[in-house]
């Protein structure tokens, strides 16, 4: 609201941009205004008057503009005061989320902080106890389902994880990559093995380490299947297969090994040729010091020849190791086999033993046996069975290139 008039606003503005001398000290003196007043007056007039030539929103148009932005505002408050606080069961639902995805009871309780007012945040305790009884109700749920998958489970992948040194015993399906079994502890012996396998009757094929226990949790069930009898079948006994990733991990370990030594040894060989300078330019008899560079080299040299060798045999390995060649045919067992003792009798040294007692291990290729066995019962016929797997690895080759060109 104006608290000068219009006309008082225009006559001090009038006074100051007249220019006439003295007419802003009988401007104060007419109206009482100080003369700082009057040239505070003229300033926003002239300021006024510019915005309005400048053109943009008119003062009605802001005011109006104002009054809506108020509206819209005091409804958003009345909104957030009628909003339904975060339910009991909600906050059960975010603690027990939270808490599979891996976060802590303090960052449960964090989060729950955000958008509860701090009276209703509820303890680690509570939230602690809200996790246990959904795991409880879960664990039978998951009994459940266990029951209703038995049937369906025809192969596990079976290894240990540990949290804090305590075994945890998975098994994951496959074909799927369901987890279907975690139990925790007490041990990965043979025992308790048993009690993991045991739960699925009608497990063929198992896929894991080379571990003792869980070798000798496979025999326990397959001497308790010999005596069992379910819906009038008898249980198949469970074959065994080495996982891959185990045997290709080793693998990299020994060849990480073997090209670290001849890094050594190159760095020691330039080494050598930097003291044979050295001496060279203190005018020093180099002649002991150049041998001992000579033989530096030539160690280098066979070290990094055998490191080379070693990276060709592992490439070799891991195709043998795969399901098809480098042409897209399957391979037999008589093929892969006899790419991979080609390929082991490169590896020299004690830093490969384990690596080749695990690729030595017949079970290391029993994926290959379990995979023609089986499409030999979906295709009887040799030659077309051949075909349409050529057919296959054809077709996923296109779709990985069509995918390579799409990143690119």
């Amino acid at each position: 609201m104006l608290t000068l008039a219009v006309e008082q606003w225009i006559g001090n503005a009038a006074a100051v941009l007249s220019g006439a001398w003295g007419s802003v000290t009988r401007r104060s003196e007419q109206s009482g205004y100080s003369r700082t007043a009057i040239y505070t007056h003229a300033e926003r007039v002239v300021q006024a008057v510019a915005s309005e030539q400048a053109g943009g929103l008119s003062y009605e148009e802001l005011w109006a503009e104002n009054e809506r932005l108020r509206a819209a505002n005091q409804e958003l408050w009345q909104a957030w005061a009628e909003a339904e606080d975060l339910s009991e069961a909600k906050q059960r639902e975010v603690a027990v989320s939270g808490s599979a995805m891996g976060l802590s009871l303090t960052q449960v309780v964090t989060l729950l902080a955000i958008v509860l007012p701090w009276g209703a945040v509820p303890s680690r305790a509570t939230v602690g106890r809200w996790v246990q009884q959904a795991a409880a109700q879960a664990g039978a749920i998951l009994e459940v389902l266990d029951r209703a998958c038995q049937a369906r489970v025809l192969a596990l992948c079976l290894d240990e994880i540990f949290f804090h040194r305590e075994p945890i015993l998975m098994g994951i399906e496959p074909g799927s990559l369901a987890w279907v079994s975690g139990q925790r502890g007490p041990d990965r012996s043979g025992a308790s093995w048993c009690k993991v396998i045991e739960k699925w009757p009608c497990l063929e094929h198992g896929i894991a380490e080379a571990g003792t226990g869980l070798e000798r949790g496979v025999k326990l069930a397959n001497e308790a299947r010999a005596t069992q009898v379910v819906a009038s079948v008898s249980l198949v006994p469970i074959t065994m297969g080495l996982d891959v990733f185990h045997t290709q991990r080793e693998l990299e370990r020994a060849l990480r090994g073997v090209e670290k030594r001849a890094e050594h040894q190159l760095d020691a060989a330039s080494e050598a040729d930097a003291k044979v300078a050295q001496y060279r330019r203190r005018g020093c008899d180099a002649r002991g010091v150049a041998g001992a560079a000579g033989r530096a080299w030539r160690r280098a040299a066979v070290l990094f020849e055998e490191a080379v060798q070693a990276h060709e045999a592992v490439e070799q390995i891991n195709a043998a190791l795969s399901w098809c060649d480098s042409r897209g045919y399957l391979y037999s067992r008589q093929t892969a086999q006899g790419q991979r003792d080609e390929a082991l009798a490169m590896l020299k040294g004690a830093c490969w033993q384990k690596a080749k007692r695990l690729l030595s291990d017949a079970r290391a290729l029993r994926h290959v046996d379990r995979l023609h066995e089986q499409l030999a019962l979906a295709v009887a016929e040799p030659i077309l069975r051949e075909a349409l797997t050529h057919l296959w690895y054809l077709s996923q080759a296109m779709w990985q290139a069509e995918g390579d060109e799409q990143v690119r």
